[in-house]
């Protein structure tokens, strides 16, 4: 019961950070929309540099926030499909052959869903302990080997 909580927990806090990161970047194209309008309606450029005035391009004006629309909408999904691919959070891992559950009765090789559910790829190595416990163990097999061939 617990472990369920946990998991709501974890998919609430996970879809919250995922609002506030699409939140700021939807307020950094309102902002930029907001400076193409100034600068059409005030001619920011004119009163910067000095250019002669010219009159509001209202096309040019409902162009340019139509193209932040778009590059906002790519840019909101993508963040949206780069989130889905991040792993975080809780993982139940097997004590045994480390396989992790995915559902309630679905459990699945640790390879197979970290490359499913994030962007690393797996290299398999060994680590110092497991090689010097790898190396006791094969020299072990091998003291009977050389003991029958010293016989015979």
């Amino acid at each position: 019961m617990s472990e369920h909580k946990s998991h709501a927990h974890y998919s609430q806090r996970k879809k919250d950070g995922l609002f506030t990161v699409a939140f700021w970047q939807l307020m950094s194209f309102l902002l930029l929309i907001l400076v193409v309008w100034v600068n059409e309606v005030l001619d920011v450029t004119s009163l910067w540099f000095g250019t002669p005035e010219s009159a509001p391009n209202l096309f040019r004006g409902f162009m340019l926030t139509i193209c932040i629309i778009g590059v906002a909408i790519v840019a909101v999904g993508h963040t949206y499909m780069q989130q889905k691919r991040i792993i975080s959070g809780l993982l139940t891992v097997c004590s045994s052959c480390r396989k992790i559950r995915v559902d309630e009765n679905l459990w699945e090789q640790l390879d197979e869903y970290v490359s499913e559910h994030s962007l690393a790829a797996i290299s398999h190595g060994i680590c110092p302990t497991c090689f010097e416990q790898i190396s006791k163990e094969i020299e072990g097999l091998e003291m009977p080997r050389k003991k029958q061939a010293a016989k015979g």
